[in-house]
């Protein structure tokens, strides 16, 4: 009878610990749904091309240790398309059509004037040096002077300093830029093209290769990474390398506004922990590593490659001057020392520039 007793209990009891364990995996289960389903999902406009540096291995992995640092309470998936042009990503995100863009502010002339401090001739030699300089600028002295209405910044950073790229004329002097057609869009690219003779021509970025192959274009002012990464580099024959670049293009990373109060302030400051300065950096690091790689594919493809002399360069900064006295003008206009932040950018720029890590390109 005892035994009999005893392999009932035992059956009840390895019976109840199977109901508790199924009810314990239930529960778990209804509490990863419950915050899977209360997850705020942000939509990230995606218009680089599919394996662009920066979006590969620098914005969506950050986009994953948003999804990390918040336990899963905020995450961000990519469009399968864009659903806005270059120009309009501001816009896009201000008018909730997607949630997270990559965008420049020189593609809206007037819009962000202080911004285009970071599309001044000579500022800096690399997209990382120039993009903590813009961040730390920015905080300092235009972020109450110019707020971004409509969206949370998440990072301002800036593209590899421009250069001069020509598909036939060999430039040896500046005289040989006149009457060129150049690909200059923004606000400040038209204006440099214009001081050094030639004619700008406002052809969006994802119409290069099509205005270069049928040499609607003479040549672009750009960066060497996005020769490489919109895939002109077959054309270009010449590169004249300025140094300090002869202007360069702020960037934003920017989250709507009404998104971005649905988020916890504790999960804000995780997001912003990685977000500003450091994804500025590790972003703007990808561009110039793409950018060497974009000088090297130029070579490897007969492209001549020369640098500005000093005469050329002193030439450049007397056709130049105008530009940055016309910002400073400005930048006046709305309340900031402009004289002050453009110092601070390129001494900021400078300092970073002599103590990052040095690109290697294999």
């Amino acid at each position: 009878m005892y035994k009999q007793i005893m392999k009932t209990v035992r059956r009840r009891s390895l019976l109840g610990a199977g109901v508790g364990a199924l009810a314990l995996a239930v529960s778990l289960g209804m509490q990863i749904g419950a915050a899977s389903a209360d997850a705020l999902v942000l939509r990230y406009n995606k218009w680089l091309p599919q394996t662009h540096p920066q979006d590969v291995e620098g914005i969506l992995p950050f986009f994953k240790e948003i999804e990390r640092v918040t336990e899963g309470r905020v995450r961000v998936e990519p469009t399968t398309a864009s659903l806005a042009p270059p120009p309009r990503q501001m816009e896009a995100v201000q008018n909730g059509v997607v949630d997270i863009a990559y965008g420049g502010q020189s593609l809206t002339p007037g819009l962000f004037p202080l911004a285009d401090v970071v599309a001044l001739p000579f500022i800096g030699d690399s997209a990382e040096a120039i993009s903590v300089a813009f961040w730390r600028t920015h905080n300092k002295y235009f972020a109450k002077a110019e707020p971004y209405k409509g969206v949370h910044v998440l990072s301002l950073l800036a593209v590899a300093p421009y250069q001069i790229y020509s598909i036939d004329k060999k430039i040896d002097s500046i005289d040989d830029l006149a009457g060129m057609k150049l690909r200059a869009t923004g606000a400040v690219a038209p204006k440099v093209a214009e001081a050094i003779g030639a004619v700008p021509i406002p052809i969006d970025i994802t119409g290069m290769y099509d205005a270069l192959s049928k040499k609607i274009l003479d040549g672009a002012l750009n960066n060497d990474d996005q020769m490489r990464a919109f895939g002109v580099v077959e054309f270009v024959k010449h590169r004249l390398a300025v140094p300090g670049g002869i202007l360069g293009t702020p960037i934003y990373l920017i989250i709507n506004e009404g998104k971005w109060n649905q988020i916890s302030e504790k999960d804000q400051a995780a997001i912003m922990d990685l977000a500003g300065e450091t994804i500025g950096a590790k972003v703007s690091r990808l561009a110039d590593i793409s950018a060497a790689k974009g000088v090297r594919d130029m070579e490897a493809k007969g492209a001549v490659l020369t640098t500005a002399d000093e005469a050329m360069l002193a030439e450049l900064k007397t056709r130049l001057k105008p530009i940055e006295d016309a910002w400073i003008a400005k930048a006046a206009e709305l309340g900031v020392d402009g004289r002050a932040a453009l110092d601070m950018m390129r001494s900021v720029a400078a300092e970073v520039e002599a103590k990052k890590e040095p690109i290697k390109v294999e």
